[in-house]
C-alpha cells in the first residue's frame, strides 16, 4: 500500500484541494471541518469550523491533520481564521442547566442576590430574574425559606 503523504494543498482562499489519495477516514475528517464543494475540493469557513466545534471536535486535530497532509505551508489566511474561531469559541462557557426564578420586583431580586448565603447559590439575570443551577436548587430553597420567602410549585425533596 502506498504511503499517503502530501495528499492535499491548502489555498489562501481557504479551499483544500485533494491532490493525492486520501484514506476514507481522512475524507471524513476533512468533511467534519470543511464543506465538500466539488469532486476534490473542500472549503474551510468560520461556519464550518464553528459547526465542528459545536459537535465536540477540536481544531487542533484539524490543524495537525492539515499540517501532516498538505504539500504546502498552511496559508496565513487559514491560521488567522482558526485563531479567530478559537478566540470566539473561548468567549462562552456552558454553566449547565439552571432554574430561572422571576421575582415580583427588582428590590426582591437584589435582596436575594446579595444575601450572604443565597448569593453563592444564584446569579442575577436582568433586574427581576435569578438563575439557580439545578445542583444548588435544594440549598437555594432552604436558604430562601430562612430569608422568609418560598418558591411555590415544587417540593423541596
Amino acid at each position: 500500500m502506498a504511503e499517503q503523504t502530501s495528499a492535499l494543498k491548502v489555498l489562501p482562499n481557504l479551499d483544500v484541494v485533494v491532490t493525492g489519495t486520501l484514506a476514507p477516514g481522512d475524507e471524513l475528517l476533512l468533511s467534519a471541518y470543511a464543506e465538500h464543494n466539488a469532486d476534490r475540493v473542500w472549503t474551510v469557513s468560520a461556519a464550518s469550523l464553528l459547526a465542528a466545534l459545536d459537535s465536540g471536535r477540536d481544531l487542533t486535530e484539524f490543524t495537525a491533520f492539515l499540517a501532516r497532509q498538505a504539500e504546502n505551508e498552511l496559508p496565513n489566511s487559514l491560521e488567522t481564521l482558526i485563531a479567530d474561531v478559537t478566540r470566539r469559541a473561548g468567549q462562552l462557557t456552558d454553566l449547565g442547566h439552571a432554574r430561572v426564578i422571576e421575582c415580583a420586583d427588582a428590590a426582591l431580586a437584589a435582596l436575594i442576590a446579595r444575601d450572604r448565603v443565597l448569593r453563592a447559590l444564584c446569579r442575577p439575570i436582568g433586574e427581576r430574574h435569578l438563575a439557580v443551577p439545578l445542583d444548588h436548587e435544594l440549598k437555594f430553597r432552604a436558604a430562601l425559606r430562612k430569608l422568609g420567602y418560598v418558591l411555590p410549585g415544587h417540593s423541596a425533596g
